[in-house]
C-alpha cells in the first residue's frame, strides 16, 4: 500500500475510510476509478482490483463539495495510467491530471472561461497520435462545447450539438479503426443524442438516438472493445429522468447493432454512469456502471455474458451518485493499448508492477 494512500485516507475523512464490498468474483483484476457527485468533499478513489483501495485523495482541496468527474490515461508517457479530473458544477472549469503512481499533480488548467461554473466532463485517449493520452473535455451545461488538449495545450475545439444548451458528456475510443482515438459525445439533460467524431478530421462518423426518440433525460457515454473485433464499441447509460432511467446499452462500433441491453440497478430511477475496463483479465472490455443521484453503488459486468464481476460502495453510505472510469484494451498499434473511461472516458492500459 502506498504511503500516498495513507495521506489520502487522512485527507478524505469526509467519507468512511473503507468502501463497503457487496460482492466480487475471485478472478476480478482491473482498475476502477471513482469520483463522487455533489454533496460531500470531491473525492477521487481508485480500486485495483476492486474493492482494494489504491488511491484516495481530494483533487480540489478540503472544501469543494460540487463533485468530481474522472477518467484515466497515460498522459505523461511513463506506461502507467494517470488520473484525470473535471470539477463538478459550482466550481470554475478546472481540469487536473495526477500521476497514477504517486498521485502527484501533473497538469492543472481551466478548460473554459474561468467564469463558467457548469462543471466539466473528462475523457482520455490518443487523439493526436503521439503515444500520449490527450485530454478530452465537455462543458457540463450551457452548450455542447468539446475541447481536446495535448497536455494543457488546446488542439481541438468544436460544438458537438450546435444550439443545444444542456451540456455534453464525452468519451474516446478508436471507433473507425485508424489507430487514433475518436471522440464520443452524448447530450446532457434535455437531449438523448449520441455522436462520434473522427479524431483526425473532426468529421461526424456516427449519429444516433440510443433510446426512444421521446427520451430527453441525457446520455452518459463510454467506449471499449466489448466484442473483440479490434474496434471500440459504444456504451451508453441514461441519466436520471424519464422511463428509460438506469438503462445501459452497448452498440457495435462498426455496424451500430445493439449487442447488450440491461438494467444494472433494477428498480433504481437515479440514472447510470458508464465506463469500460478489462476487469476479468480476458483482454476484452467489461462494463462498469455507477449509480446516479440517490445511489452510491458501483457494479462491473462481463462484457460478453453480463455476469456480475464486482459490486461495491466506494464511498460507504454516500448516496449522491458516483462517476466511474476503468481501463481496458482498445486497439492501437504499438506496445501500449488505448483504453477509456467513463463517464465518459478512454484510458491507456498501464504496464506496471504492483506498488508495494
Amino acid at each position: 500500500m502506498r504511503t500516498s494512500l495513507a495521506r489520502g485516507l487522512a485527507a478524505a475523512s469526509g467519507f468512511a475510510a473503507a468502501c463497503v464490498l457487496i460482492s466480487a468474483a475471485p478472478a476480478t483484476a482491473g482498475l476502477i476509478v471513482t469520483g463522487n457527485d455533489a454533496g460531500s468533499l470531491a473525492n477521487l478513489r481508485a480500486f485495483d482490483p476492486p474493492p482494494t483501495l489504491q488511491a484516495n485523495f481530494l483533487p480540489y482541496g478540503p472544501s469543494f463539495t460540487g463533485g468530481v468527474r474522472v477518467a484515466a490515461g497515460d498522459v505523461n508517457g511513463d506506461g502507467h495510467a494517470d488520473f484525470l479530473t473535471g470539477v463538478g458544477a459550482g466550481g470554475a472549469p478546472h481540469v487536473k491530471v495526477f500521476s497514477g503512481q504517486t498521485n502527484t499533480e501533473l497538469q492543472s488548467f481551466f478548460a473554459y472561461d474561468v467564469a463558467f461554473t457548469g462543471g466539466v466532463y473528462v475523457a482520455a485517449g490518443d487523439v493526436t497520435g503521439d503515444r500520449h493520452a490527450d485530454i478530452v473535455t465537455g462543458a457540463g451545461s450551457l452548450s455542447s462545447h468539446v475541447k481536446v488538449f495535448n497536455g494543457s495545450t488546446e488542439v481541438k475545439s468544436f460544438f458537438a450539438f450546435p444550439g443545444f444548451t444542456g451540456g455534453v458528456r464525452v468519451a474516446a475510443g478508436d471507433v473507425n479503426g485508424d489507430g487514433r482515438a475518436d471522440i464520443v459525445t452524448g447530450t446532457g439533460s434535455g437531449g438523448g443524442h449520441v455522436k462520434v467524431f473522427d479524431g483526425v478530421t473532426n468529421g461526424e462518423i456516427k449519429s444516433f438516438l440510443p433510446y426512444d426518440a421521446a427520451f430527453t433525460g441525457g446520455v452518459f457515454v463510454a467506449a471499449g472493445d466489448i466484442d473483440g473485433d479490434g474496434r471500440a464499441d459504444l456504451i451508453t447509460g441514461t441519466d436520471n429522468s424519464g422511463a428509460a432511467s438506469g438503462h445501459v446499452k452497448v452498440f457495435d462500433g462498426l455496424t451500430g447493432d445493439v449487442i447488450q441491453s440491461f438494467l444494472p440497478f433494477p428498480g433504481f430511477s437515479g440514472g447510470v454512469r458508464v465506463a469500460a475496463g478489462d476487469i476479468n483479465g480476458d483482454g476484452r472490455a467489461d462494463i462498469i456502471t455507477g449509480a446516479g443521484p440517490g445511489g452510491g453503488l458501483v457494479k462491473a459486468y462481463d462484457g460478453q455474458s453480463l455476469a456480475e464481476l464486482s459490486s461495491f460502495l466506494p464511498y460507504g453510505s454516500f448516496t449522491g451518485g458516483v462517476f466511474v472510469a476503468g481501463e481496458s484494451p482498445v486497439p492501437e498499434p504499438g506496445a501500449a493499448t488505448l483504453t477509456l473511461a467513463g463517464a465518459g472516458v478512454l484510458l491507456l492500459r498501464r504496464r506496471r508492477a504492483r506498488v508495494p
